[in-house]
């Protein structure tokens, strides 16, 4: 049997620009942070990973200064020792060292499989399956909240064949200023774009049904999350008389919520995020879940960088039910990258890495000139 022990886990905390700001229903940032995970074994190999979230822990109750303290003071010391290939171990050690914690633990198991990939020299991809797809169509998010600033953006990333599918942000306005903002951006994209709107649950079930007609007959294209996570039984209301259909986000974190989401019919799309699910392990559970449910699936981002981006397309690549597009634009939406071979983005698609591992690795001099001190 192969091993590689472990032989020690290096976090850090780094902060990159962006290329411009970007609202989220709770928040507004014009930077990103994240955790960066270097997973060192006795042989001498390197895997890396990285954690981040949209912008603090409004989202999911993690932030990236409490990634780095459960890594550094009670995952990594469970890990230090063990076999890294052999991940399903590894993740079960860790959920009985810590409940929840999906981001710190997703971190970790990329770099894991970034390791097994290595030594096995093949692609994350061919750990899942095999290579189903090279590249997947790109769905670039508007959320600078400024319509005319959104159709300026989108009428310059259509023409410079980055992405001709648009996903915008709303929720921090009032619901009537999210209808004529919507409004706006419709009659200025004239039909040549796809909209979907995403409220990061912050509708309730009445506001939904009184504006989600308004929202259709615009021209918005679908709608993520409209209401609370918990409340699946409102989103799977909301589904019954909705004109368009109804992504699930915050609602689906394990694969019990997928189980109930599937038995209430209450989403016709499933976004997944590899931190909120745990890594890509259970996000591969989730995705083999809804297509027994016959949910379709789309690749949503938190803004990964290109460690985060190539780990999930890596997935992306495997799987048949990702049919429902994908937002990976974390790479080319930050100002910045710490890799020595971004994900490339052409002809509006993303494109799998088809090196061994994630097919990237650290830019040691960048990582030390954006570590946070």
């Amino acid at each position: 049997m192969n091993t590689e022990i472990i032989e020690k886990i290096d976090t850090t905390i780094i902060d990159l620009p962006l290329k411009r700001i970007h609202k989220f229903a709770a928040t507004t940032i014009n930077s990103k942070s994240f955790v960066i995970v270097q997973i060192y074994t006795k042989n001498g190999v390197v895997g890396i990973g990285e954690a981040t979230t949209p912008g603090g822990p409004w989202w999911a109750g993690e932030a990236v200064e409490t990634i780095k303290v459960m890594i550094d003071s009670y995952l990594a010391p469970a890990l230090v020792g063990e076999n890294a290939l052999q991940i399903n171990t590894l993740l079960q050690k860790m959920d009985c060292v810590a409940a929840n914690n999906p981001f710190a633990k997703a971190a970790l198991e990329i770099a894991l499989l970034d390791i097994k990939g290595q030594v096995l020299r093949v692609p994350i991809y061919d750990l899942f399956g095999g290579l189903s797809r090279e590249s997947m169509a790109l769905k670039w998010p508007l959320a600078q909240g400024d319509a005319k600033a959104d159709i300026e953006e989108a009428e310059q990333l259509m023409s410079s064949n980055i992405a001709q599918e648009f996903k915008v942000k709303m929720g921090y306005m009032s619901p009537e200023d999210d209808v004529n903002y919507i409004a706006e951006l419709c009659r200025g994209l004239n039909g040549k774009a796809t909209l979907l709107g995403d409220l990061n649950a912050t509708w309730s079930e009445l506001t939904t049904q009184k504006y989600l007609p308004d929202l259709a007959a615009h021209g918005m294209d679908m709608i993520e999350q409209p209401v609370a996570a918990w409340n699946r039984q409102a989103l799977a209301r909301i589904r019954d008389f909705s004109p368009i259909p109804i992504l699930a986000d915050e609602s689906i974190c394990t694969p019990q919520d997928v189980n109930e989401i599937g038995n209430l019919h209450a989403a016709d799309m499933l976004s997944l995020k590899i931190f909120k699910h745990g890594g890509l392990t259970r996000t591969h559970q989730i995705i083999q879940i809804a297509a027994a449910f016959g949910i379709s699936c789309y690749a949503g981002t938190f803004l990964e960088s290109s460690i985060g981006t190539a780990a999930f397309m890596h997935l992306v690549a495997s799987q048949n039910n990702i049919d429902g597009g994908n937002e990976l634009v974390g790479p080319i939406w930050l100002a910045d990258d710490i890799v020595q071979q971004p994900v490339q983005y052409k002809d509006n698609h993303i494109w799998a890495k088809q090196e061994p591992g994630l097919g990237v690795s650290l830019d040691q001099d960048k990582l030390s000139h954006y570590q946070r001190v």
